[in-house]
C-alpha cells in the first residue's frame, strides 16, 4: 500500500526505490545525501530551540524514528512533503519552512483558525452601520459609531506601519461614546509594540506583559512593561473586546492584555492558539544545509495566570457562538450580543 501523508502522496519515489525500477525516476546518491543532511538540521534545530515540546506531548525522538527512511527515498520536491509533514506533528501556526524558489509554507494550521474565517464577514459588520466605516492609516483599523452611542473599532491586524500616528484620532472620534467594541475577530497578528501602542490608551501607570518561557523551560519577561499614551485622557467607560477562532497570535496577546483591565470583558469564541514565536536578539530563522531555510519558533507567552496557551488558546469571559449558517443569514451575533451588553 502506498504511504500518504497530509492526503498527497509521498508514494512515487518510494516505490520506485523500493521496486528498484523507474527508470529515471531513482533518487542519486548526492541527492539522498543532501535530503538527509537537510532533514538531520531540520529536527536538531527544533529539537535544540523548540519550547513547547512537553506542553504538546510530542516524542521529538519517535518522530525522527518515523519521518528518517521516508527521507531516503524522497525524489526533488518529495523531500519538502516529509519535511512539511515532519514539522507538522508540532500542530505551531508560528511554524513555515520556505523553498529554494522562496516559497513560504505553514504545515500547520489551527481548526478554530479554520471555522472562525468562515464564522466572520467583515462586510456583514458594515452593514450595522448607518453610513461607511472610517479607515485610519492605509489599512487596519476601521472605527464608526453604533446603536445606543457604542463606539466601535476594528483593527484587523497589528502589522501596519504608522498604525499609531493615526490611533490617537480614532479614539478622539470614540471618546464620548457610552461604551466601546474593539473587534479583533481574524485578527492575524504583528508586532506587540503596536499592541502596547493600542492598550497604552487604556491604561493610566504602567503594565507588565504576561511572562514567557524558552526550550529550557526558563521563565523570561519578554518585552519591558507597557507604558501608558501621554496626552489623551483614558478610555474608562465598558469596553468590549470580540474574538474569535481566528484571532491569532498578537491577535490573541491584544485581548488577553485588555481583560487585565476592570472595564474590559471578552466576548466571543476561543482564540486559535498560537502563542509561540520568536524576538528580536535570538531568532528562530536556520539555514539548512541546500539552502533552504525553516522557522522555529523558541519562546512562546503564557496567560497572565502563568498558563501557556499555545493550542488552547484565549477563551473569552462570554462565549458567544456564531456559524457560517449565521453570517449566510446576514447575522453577526457576537457583535449584537456585544451591543447588548453596552445597552
Amino acid at each position: 500500500m502506498m504511504r500518504t501523508h497530509g492526503g498527497k502522496k509521498l508514494s512515487m519515489a518510494l516505490v520506485c526505490a523500493a521496486l528498484a525500477g523507474c527508470e529515471g525516476w531513482i533518487v542519486s546518491p548526492a541527492e539522498s545525501n543532501r535530503n538527509l543532511a537537510d532533514f538531520e538540521a531540520a529536527w536538531a534545530w527544533v529539537d535544540s530551540v523548540y519550547p513547547a515540546m512537553e506542553i504538546k506531548a510530542v516524542d521529538w525522538a519517535g518522530v525522527y524514528a518515523e519521518y528518517r527512511p521516508l527521507v531516503e527515498g524522497a525524489l526533488g520536491d518529495d523531500f519538502y512533503q516529509v519535511l512539511n509533514d515532519m514539522l507538522s506533528v508540532l500542530r505551531d501556526p508560528h511554524l513555515y519552512y520556505k523553498t529554494n524558489g522562496g516559497a513560504r509554507f505553514h504545515p500547520y494550521v489551527s481548526p478554530r483558525l479554520q471555522v472562525g474565517r468562515k464564522a466572520f464577514s467583515a462586510q456583514l459588520v458594515r452593514s450595522y452601520f448607518d453610513g461607511e466605516l472610517h479607515v485610519a492609516g492605509k489599512d487596519g483599523v476601521e472605527y464608526g459609531m453604533l446603536t445606543g452611542n457604542a463606539g466601535y473599532i476594528r483593527i484587523t491586524h497589528f502589522n501596519t506601519d504608522g498604525m499609531m500616528d493615526d490611533f490617537p484620532s480614532v479614539m478622539a472620534f470614540v471618546r464620548e461614546t457610552d461604551g466601546l467594541i474593539i473587534d479583533v475577530r481574524n485578527n492575524t497578528g504583528g508586532d506587540h509594540d503596536k499592541v502596547e501602542g493600542v492598550v497604552g490608551m487604556f491604561i493610566e501607570s504602567e503594565m507588565a506583559w504576561p511572562l514567557a518561557f524558552n526550550a529550557d523551560g526558563g521563565l523570561v519577561e519578554p518585552w519591558p512593561a507597557m507604558q501608558p499614551i501621554q496626552g489623551p485622557p483614558r478610555y474608562t467607560r465598558p469596553v468590549v473586546v470580540l474574538i474569535n477562532g481566528a484571532s491569532l497570535s498578537s491577535g490573541e496577546l491584544f485581548p488577553e492584555v485588555m481583560r487585565q483591565l476592570p472595564n474590559v470583558t471578552l466576548v466571543g469564541d476561543t482564540t486559535a492558539g498560537a502563542s509561540c514565536n520568536d524576538r528580536g536578539g535570538f531568532r528562530g530563522d536556520r539555514r539548512l544545509p541546500s539552502g533552504k531555510m525553516i522557522h522555529i519558533p523558541t519562546w512562546c507567552i503564557t496567560r497572565y495566570d502563568g498558563v501557556p496557551w499555545e493550542l488552547v488558546g484565549i477563551a473569552p469571559d462570554i462565549r458567544v457562538a456564531q456559524t457560517e449558517a449565521d453570517v449566510a443569514q446576514g447575522l453577526d451575533r457576537q457583535l449584537e450580543y456585544a451591543l447588548g451588553l453596552l445597552r
